[in-house]
């Protein structure tokens, strides 16, 4: 006997067949959105068990499941190239690139404020921030890329200190974000208390409290 292949009969086999693949991959799997976090310290995190409460872990659990974070902080690491320790050498870097991020959330400066790296170098902060705003920028996913100003320093220490980071490493991020049009600003500087409740011993470093704070306003930021 010979079966028509009419439309009702074809019809019919498609749906078979789309229930036996099972079902589709959700919209929300298909459109993670990656966060790179760029940082030293402050973002790695001098705090027990980093892994759990450093501010892009937070981030991502405020944010929820759509987005994937991941912590590219390098301690120590500064902006600028000819820094003690320039983030542009370490692995870190490289790594948030390789993410292919979706979104760039970059906090350096504060390592950039020790006198041996301020007094010679900084005159070149502005343009080797404006240089990994572009290089992210860049980038073939495109990511919307965000500037913080680094928390207040509350103790001097390291070398690191608030003169520096108020008249040099402030303005200078202002200026680069200015010049690249479209790269918000994220005030943890001016957001984040300046008590020592929210700080490490050290008065550099926020603690678990601070480090909450602090994925609370750069979550704030990207939903908006």
């Amino acid at each position: 006997m010979r079966i028509l292949c009419t439309p009702t009969v074809l019809l019919m086999g498609l749906i078979v067949s789309l229930l036996a693949a099972g079902p589709a991959p959700s919209v929300a799997a298909a459109a993670t959105i990656r966060i790179s976090c760029v940082g030293d310290s402050i973002t790695f995190g001098i705090v027990p068990d980093p892994a759990k409460n450093a501010w892009p872990v937070v981030l991502g659990r405020i944010l929820g499941a759509a987005y994937r974070t991941l912590n590219c902080g390098h301690s120590g690491a500064t902006m600028l190239k000819k820094g003690d320790l320039p983030y542009w050498k370490q692995p870190e870097y490289r790594k948030a690139i390789a993410f292919h991020p979706n979104i760039v959330v970059i906090m350096l400066g504060t390592n950039d404020t020790k006198p041996w790296n301020w007094s010679k170098h900084g005159s070149a902060f502005v343009a080797n921030t404006e240089a990994m705003i572009q290089v992210f920028k860049s980038l073939p996913t495109h990511p919307k890329v965000y500037i913080c100003l680094p928390p207040k320093v509350l103790k001097t220490n390291y070398g690191i200190n608030e003169k520096n980071m108020v008249h040099g490493v402030i303005p200078a991020i202002k200026a680069a974000a200015a010049r690249k049009t479209g790269t918000p600003i994220i005030n943890v500087f001016g957001q984040l208390p300046a008590k020592m409740k929210y700080y490490d011993s050290d008065g550099v470093h926020p603690n678990i409290r601070g480090e909450a704070i602090m994925a609370h306003i750069i979550a704030k930021a990207i939903k908006d």
